[in-house]
């Protein structure tokens, strides 16, 4: 809210209308990006915040390798963290599949289900059968009952948590949920951040290194 209400005071002060829209537009870029990444379970909900408060704040720069049009600094920001950190992650990805793990998410026992915990996976009751349905795309599955919601950024209720445990008592459920395994990425963020105040754009400056301009 503070870096969206100084570009509106700002454009007033100018009387530039650009100026005023582009915190709040910054803002929308970078959430419509992080709520994405979050989707996919690679971020956590704090990162998404982070990454839309550093959108309104730091918004738009001129780049004078996009035909010197305003460019998303959020854009900016996620290439230099992701391109920084990418040999860490790597080297992550390859000792999660060693150890027979996946990448962004862990399973784990519902009896071991804590309050706040994020599922990556809808379970539902129709009809009075307990399924299971894990696709991030396409229709969403009909329902009677919704016990989890890999969308609710909060997690897991404590009613949700005992709910799922009384299923399992009940044999109407395997003992075993998906978790989304969120990677601390704020300080990737930060380390973007430094890198675009102090050089620039890491991909356009690999694009231009590899090209020979």
């Amino acid at each position: 809210m503070v870096g969206v209400a100084f570009y509106v005071l700002l454009g007033v002060w100018r009387w530039d209308l650009w100026t005023m829209i582009s915190g709040a537009l910054g803002a929308a870029i970078a959430f419509i990006i992080g709520y994405a990444m979050w989707l996919t379970g690679g971020w956590a909900g704090g990162d998404v915040k982070l990454f839309t408060a550093l959108g309104a704040l730091l918004p738009f720069y001129t780049a004078p390798y996009v035909l010197n049009v305003p460019y998303p600094f959020p854009i900016t920001i996620l290439f230099n963290s992701v391109i920084a950190i990418l040999p860490i992650l790597l080297i992550y990805a390859v000792i999660c599949r060693v150890r027979g793990r996946a990448v962004l998410y862990e399973q784990v026992k519902i009896t071991e289900l804590r309050e706040g915990m994020i599922p990556a996976e809808t379970i539902y009751e129709k009809d009075g059968r307990v399924e299971r349905w894990s696709s991030k795309f396409g229709l969403k599955p009909r329902y009677d009952r919704l016990y989890t919601n890999p969308r609710r950024a909060a997690g897991l209720t404590r009613y949700q948590v005992g709910a799922l445990k009384r299923l399992v008592r009940e044999r109407k459920l395997k003992n075993y949920m998906k978790l989304k395994k969120g990677i601390p990425f704020a300080p990737a963020l930060g380390l973007g951040v430094f890198i675009a105040v102090f050089y620039g754009d890491l991909y356009w400056g690999l694009i231009k290194a590899l090209a020979g301009v």
